[in-house]
Order: structure tokens, then C-alpha cells, then sequence
């Protein structure tokens, strides 16, 4: 009954969210001055991509055909790389502002370092931030292999134990109640508005000669188990396929779509954010669960927390990303990568018009560090920065003035009771090493 009620808030909440309205205004950021500024660490997914299902292939969910895009499967978008350069530059508006960074001109190889993951519309995005934020000058985009010690976006567990498999199921099935249907269950009144959504009907009257030929999403089977290859669990649900759609419905609202392209004309702006529940959801179970999360974000973390030891210590630390002075850092990854490092640090944010702990394209996961001048303590603050969907699908300028908008973050184990909630660096690196060897 726990899990239940748990879910049950969560989605009601979400719910409620989008009712108060999906436009939300963004808040008008101001940089603290609270702290010497030391470097900025950007964990930021990717730009506005397509599907990335082959065209057609999903045509067996839905009695249309999905909306054509303007690019190969998985990639970035013109729009989704301008909305990138739009970040970039808020950025180096933004840490100008705070004195880490000139306003203007070129800057130095040393100072900043961004890194990629090595796939078409991550590396893009990396470009698209840099148009904006050093525009017309020559910072390198370094890539992150997909295997060995410097792959920080990538995850290989193909010599991952029988035993490590098991209890990565384990600990998704003890969220379940051990019963892998009940994660449906709980969301079957958003999943019937999802079926409706696909298919043309009224909530629970997609009756069969309306689904004739159609995959249904409620007879798909429920299933978590162990995987083989470079898996560790895999998960059947149809909270699997509705977090899908849920995510195409709403890349296609952020490239800007007409609105008879979204969801085939079927959803408004607030629906959009009530099904977007589905994806939250399922992105919980699937990849914040503890388990999961260390496998995944382990390495992620620690080389996090090691180049911030390495900016405190003004000297090389194994594993740090950039160099001892280097003072900001892009790592562009994917939403993936966001959601298991909240999920092994149990971090949680809130916007006003998105979902609980959201992802969105560009959306960004930010650590600070800052040393307090009156005790020469280095303290670690984090936030989370997204544009809003306005932004996005209208292309609206960022400024000071006009921001994407930001949550701070409260370090469960680490951060106090001040502004910013300021976690000392040394027991921030205890908490990391701590989380990783558990």
C-alpha cells in the first residue's frame, strides 16, 4: 500500500503542476555573491532531438502516422541547436555577472573545458553552447568514448556478475511491491489517456474495432528481470512505451510544431504536462532506484568530485576532468546521466511547470564551487537550470532578465541550513565515496 500512496502523490502532484499552468513565467535569475566563485560544473542533457525510432516504427501504437522531422532519427534539430547557443550564451551572461568569467571576448583553453558524449546530437549540442557562450572563437570539444576510464557518459556492464543482475532486479522489484504490474496499475487512469491519445478515442472507450491492427498498451506484458550483454535489468511494462510517447509528445511541442502535430492535434499544453507524469515515473523506477543509480553515475561522481578537489587544491588529481585552473566545465550527456546521478545522490528539484525532478532538453544539472572568504572553507552548491516549454517552442532570447529557470538543490548527508545550502567539499567528497563503494 506504501508504493501506492507513493505513487499516487507523485503523479497527482505532477498533475496539479501542469493544471496551474504549463507557461509558467521564468524566474529572474540573479547570480549570489555569497562566496568566492571557483569553477562551475554543467552536467546538461542534449538539445532538441527527433524520435529516435526508425520512421513508421511506431505507426502500430497509433491510428496515424507519427509527424515527419527534419533530421535522421535520435538527432539534434536546427531549432534544438539554437535553443543550445541560446543556454551558452545565458551562461556566460550569467557567471560574468557573478565575476568568474569575462563578459566579453575569446577565452582561454585553460579556463574552460567542455566534453561530450560521442553521438551526433550530443556533440552538436556541445557546439550549439559554444556559439553562444564563445562565439566565433576556438574552444575544442573534447569526446568521451564510449568504453575505458575517460567514458563518463557510457555505461559497459558486460562483465557484470549473475549476482549484480540479480540484486539490480531485486531492487526494482522491492520498489513494486515484488508485483512488476502495479507500477501500471497505479498510473492506469493516465495510461488510458495516453491509449486515447494514440489511438483517437474516448478514456476507456478504445473499444476493438477502434484498435483493430493496433498494439494496445495495457496488453502488454509486465516483467523485471535480469539482462544479459551490456544490460543489467530489463523491465516490461506498458509505463515503458507511455514514457516513450510521452517524451516524442513532448520533443515535438519544444521543436515548435503546430499544435495539430503534437499528439495529432489530440492534447492541449496541460495534458501535455499531465502525460509527461508517465516519463517521470518510469525514469524513477528505471534508473533512480539506489542500485541502478551507482552502476550507472559511479564513475560519473567520482571524477565530479575529484575536479572539484583538484580546482581546491590547485594541483592534478587522478581522475579530475580539465585542468587545476580550469573554471567551467560542460559535460554534455543525456537525461540519463542526469536522472542516475540524482538517483545515487538523492537529488530532487522542482519547477513550476514541469515535472518532479524533470530532464528536459538542455535542462542541466549545475555544481558550484565557492570558497567562503571568511574561513577559507570550499563549499559545493548545486541547482538545476531549464528553460521553460515557452522558451523553447517560441525560441525566447535569455537574459538576465529573462532566464531559464533554476532550482536550488538540497544535498541529503551533506548540505546546511544557508543560502545556496552550501555542502563543504570535504564531506561532499566523503558523501561521494561513500554512495560509490556502498
Amino acid at each position: 500500500m506504501k508504493i501506492c500512496r507513493h505513487w499516487g502523490a507523485r503523479s497527482l502532484y505532477i498533475m496539479l503542476i501542469a493544471a496551474m499552468g504549463i507557461f509558467g513565467n521564468a524566474a529572474t535569475a540573479t547570480p549570489s555573491s555569497d562566496g568566492d566563485l571557483q569553477l562551475v560544473i554543467v552536467l546538461s542533457r542534449h538539445g532538441v532531438r527527433s524520435p529516435t525510432a526508425k520512421p513508421g516504427a511506431l505507426d502500430v501504437y497509433a491510428s496515424r502516422p507519427w509527424p515527419s522531422w527534419p533530421v535522421a532519427p535520435g538527432y539534434l534539430t536546427p531549432h534544438g541547436k539554437q535553443l543550445m547557443a541560446m543556454m551558452g550564451s545565458w551562461y556566460r551572461a550569467y557567471y560574468a555577472d557573478a565575476g568568474l568569467l569575462p563578459a566579453k571576448g575569446c577565452l582561454d583553453q585553460a579556463s574552460v573545458y567542455i566534453t561530450a558524449d560521442d553521438e551526433e546530437r550530443t556533440l552538436e549540442s556541445a557546439r550549439g553552447l559554444l556559439d553562444g557562450f564563445d562565439a566565433h572563437c576556438s574552444l575544442d570539444v573534447h569526446t568521451s568514448p564510449k568504453r575505458g576510464p575517460d567514458a563518463l557518459f557510457s555505461h559497459d556492464f558486460s562483465n557484470a556478475s549473475d549476482a549484480d543482475r540479480s540484486l539490480a532486479a531485486a531492487a526494482v522489484l522491492g520498489r513494486l511491491g515484488d508485483d512488476p504490474a502495479r507500477l501500471a496499475a497505479v498510473h492506469a487512469s493516465l495510461l488510458a489517456d495516453m491509449q486515447a491519445v494514440l489511438l483517437g478515442c474516448t478514456p476507456g472507450g478504445c473499444t476493438a474495432a477502434q484498435t483493430a491492427g493496433k498494439k494496445v498498451l495495457m496488453d502488454q506484458d509486465s516483467s523485471v528481470t535480469s539482462a544479459s550483454g551490456d544490460g543489467l535489468i530489463a523491465i516490461k511494462s506498458p509505463m515503458h512505451n507511455a514514457s516513450t510517447f510521452a517524451e516524442n509528445f513532448f520533443l515535438e511541442y519544444a521543436e515548435g510544431m503546430p499544435m495539430s502535430d503534437v499528439a495529432w492535434g489530440r492534447i492541449t499544453a496541460v495534458k501535455l504536462g499531465q502525460l509527461l507524469a508517465l516519463h517521470s515515473s518510469y525514469s524513477d523506477i528505471s534508473l533512480r532506484t539506489p542500485v541502478l543509480a551507482k552502476a550507472y553515475a559511479g564513475t560519473l561522481a567520482s571524477r565530479i568530485a575529484a575536479t572539484l578537489q583538484q580546482r581546491a587544491a590547485s594541483k592534478p588529481v587522478t581522475g579530475a576532468i580539465g585542468q587545476p585552473g580550469t573554471k567551467f566545465i560542460f559535460l554534455v550527456g543525456h537525461d540519463t546521466n542526469i536522472e542516475t546521478l540524482g538517483g545515487l545522490l538523492d537529488l530532487h528539484w522542482m519547477l513550476s511547470e514541469q515535472p518532479v525532478d524533470p530532464t528536459f532538453t538542455g535542462g542541466a544539472l549545475v555544481f558550484e564551487l565557492r570558497r567562503i572568504a571568511k574561513t577559507g572553507q570550499y563549499v559545493v552548491r548545486a541547482y538545476y537550470v531549464s528553460q521553460s516549454l515557452e522558451q523553447m517552442r517560441h525560441s525566447m532570447p535569455l537574459d538576465l532578465q529573462h532566464s531559464p529557470e533554476q532550482a536550488p538543490i538540497f544535498i541529503p548527508g551533506c548540505s546546511q541550513s544557508t543560502p545556496g545550502y552550501d555542502c563543504p567539499l570535504e564531506r561532499f567528497s566523503q558523501l561521494i565515496e561513500h554512495v560509490t563503494s556502498r
